[in-house]
């Protein structure tokens, strides 16, 4: 059960590392932008940094859960996660 948790927690930092990249990437992409397009680019912009901290702060609770915990906590964290990369993908299609 313990390697099931390092498993997870190591997906999460790789999917936690490519969103990082992509959205650094689209923050060069928003300086582009011009205009009332630019202004709603960039709220959506802040509403993912703000899911991804959010993602962040469960990753350290799924790190920090005792192995009786884990698996709780993992639900929890799954559901954060789920947001975030529905709302990344939209926001990914919607601006391309």
């Amino acid at each position: 059960m313990f390697s099931s948790k390092d498993d997870y927690v190591a997906k999460m930092k790789s999917q936690l590392d490519e969103w990082n990249a992509s959205i650094a990437a689209m923050e060069e992409k928003g300086d582009e932008i011009k205009g009332e397009a630019k202004v709603k680019y960039q709220e959506q912009l802040a509403a993912l940094r703000v899911q991804r901290a959010e993602g962040e702060k469960k990753l350290k609770e799924v790190q920090a859960a005792s192995e009786n915990t884990w698996e709780q906590v993992k639900r929890e964290s799954d559901n954060v996660w789920e947001a975030f990369k529905d709302s990344y993908q939209a926001f990914a299609a919607h601006f391309k």
